[in-house]
């Protein structure tokens, strides 16, 4: 079987629920942020200086390091679909908190 990376797969990826600070990298500048949720092939993250729809960012975490584009900004809620999708032992070591 094999598994199609798009925004509908992205939208029925597992999504599990964390509250995790991380450094955001927008246009190579630093922005502090916190995951909200994250799945295999995106997150939704919080900032109080958030990205523009668009931008391409790079997450970065103690366990993870990850690029994305930047689907939609709501306030101060923003939602990204990752370049390529996560392995899950990833995702669940940084739910875990690992």
């Amino acid at each position: 079987m094999q598994e199609h990376h798009s925004l509908g797969a992205a939208r029925r990826a597992t999504r599990l629920k964390l509250f995790e600070p991380v450094l955001l990298r927008v246009q190579g500048l630093p922005v502090r942020a916190h995951l909200l949720d994250l799945s295999m092939t995106g997150a939704l993250a919080h900032s109080d200086s958030p990205p523009q729809v668009g931008d391409h960012v790079v997450i970065e975490a103690s366990a993870l390091s990850v690029a994305g584009r930047v689907m939609w900004v709501r306030a101060k809620r923003f939602g990204v679909h990752f370049d390529l999708p996560l392995p899950q032992p990833t995702v669940d070591r940084v739910v875990r908190g690992d």
